[in-house]
């Protein structure tokens, strides 16, 4: 009687086959857990900034009481307001003008936000080079868009104008 000491391809190709389907829907998974961190994260950044935003408009009413100004100093910032008090830009050398630009935009971005994520712009580098994208529409907002490879577009709008705060993410689509 002869003893075999080693699979037979049957047995083989059983056990890849089974070690493939479980790899195949642990990736799938994964893609969704990915996918569902990225919204998070992008609906966490664009909650900040809108409380930042409303932040620094309440400290601008309650400067108003002593007197009026359009620019304040806060926490060692000099921060251009509009007409009503909503925050246009962060003044590095003068006082711009009260239009709203991708440098005003940016300024917002990298000063409201703590630690704020990467991001290219209309008038710098190539889209999609950073996490997040900057363009100002011709209604005067600041986009802020996050750069995803699916078709679905993440982004929110502040109308410094206006200080509303628009927010857009796609739908849930749960694939398990």
């Amino acid at each position: 009687m002869k003893k075999t000491l080693g699979f037979t391809s049957f047995e083989f190709y059983f056990v890849l086959s089974v070690i493939g389907i479980i790899v195949l829907v642990a990736m799938q998974r994964y893609v969704y857990l990915a996918e569902e961190t990225k919204r998070l994260s992008f609906e966490v950044v664009a909650k900040h900034f809108n409380a930042s935003v409303y932040n620094h408009h309440a400290r601008w009413v309650m400067a108003q009481q002593q007197t009026k100004t359009f620019q304040l100093n806060i926490d060692g910032l000099d921060i251009q307001f509009t007409a009503q008090g909503w925050p246009l830009m962060v003044v590095t050398e003068k006082p711009l003008s009260p239009i709203v630009t991708v440098a005003s935009c940016l300024s917002l971005w990298n000063n409201l936000l703590q630690n704020p994520p990467s991001i290219s712009s209309d008038d710098g580098d190539t889209y999609g080079s950073r996490i997040y994208h900057l363009s100002v529409s011709q209604e005067g907002a600041c986009r802020y868009e996050l750069i995803t490879k699916s078709p679905d577009e993440f982004y929110f709008e502040y109308t410094p104008l206006s200080g509303r705060v628009i927010f857009h993410t796609p739908p849930i689509t749960k694939n398990n």
